[in-house]
């Protein structure tokens, strides 16, 4: 059994949601704000949001597309943050931090997190809306991921390198002694040579290791593996 929704007065909501350091919307049954604290009109950088839509408050591009406004277009229907606010209001049910990405008129594709909570505001049933932008977080975020994953490279063909010179120089001075030889059969020599070709290939490989300087991939069967040659960025050098 649901709990009872709380009920409030405008003027007793306002003082408590302009306390709260995140941008706080009222939402009332026709989806138009009913109130708002004032991060919410710096989120928006509006002044006046009462009786507007919450599509058409934060500029979604999706309100524009439809004579009707803000709900009613094609890219309405998948809207997250309409449907959770219509859930809300019609079935007093809760949404606590829900992600969403939306593409918003002047600002682009921005990362939101939400919460829609149920009450009662001069006996009508409401919504209160909170809302935060994660876009530069999840930017900074991937920055940080590829760092990581730059570094993690480095560490592991570093590694490579390392233990791959050696043998790598100790069979190429064997070639070049062995194809000195005097009398050798031309069948031999052949095989020595493209030996000694394959190994050149594996020292400028590992080489490569050594330069790498950010983290690339290509496809490699259903995973993906580093991409060396984007990684030292040799893949735009003319006669790479």
């Amino acid at each position: 059994m649901s709990k009872p929704l709380v009920e409030y007065t405008k003027k007793g909501l306002l003082v408590i949601i302009n306390a709260l350091p995140m941008a706080i919307l009222v939402i009332d049954q026709d989806r138009s704000v009913l109130i708002s604290n004032q991060n919410a009109k710096i989120f928006t950088n509006k002044k006046q949001l009462k009786g507007r839509a919450s599509g058409e408050v934060f500029d979604c591009i999706n309100h524009k597309k439809n004579a009707n406004g803000c709900g009613f277009s094609r890219g309405c229907v998948d809207c997250k943050l309409k449907n959770a606010i219509e859930t809300t209001l019609a079935q007093g049910r809760p949404k606590f931090m829900v992600e969403t990405q939306k593409t918003l008129i002047g600002k682009g594709k921005r990362d939101l997190r939400f919460s829609t909570t149920p009450l009662k505001l001069g006996g009508k049933s409401a919504v209160l809306l909170s809302i935060e932008d994660l876009t530069e977080k999840k930017a900074h975020d991937r920055v940080w991921v590829e760092k990581e994953k730059l570094t993690t490279a480095l560490e592991t063909t570093g590694g490579i390198a390392h233990e791959f010179s050696q043998p790598i120089q100790v069979i190429m001075g064997y070639c070049e002694i062995l194809l000195d030889q005097r009398g050798m059969d031309e069948k031999t020599a052949t095989a020595l040579a493209s030996i000694q070709k394959e190994v050149d290939k594996l020292a400028r490989l590992t080489h490569d290791l050594t330069n790498i300087t950010r983290y690339e991939t290509k496809p490699y069967l259903k995973s993906k593996i580093i991409d060396i040659k984007k990684s030292t960025g040799k893949e735009s050098l003319p006669g790479q």
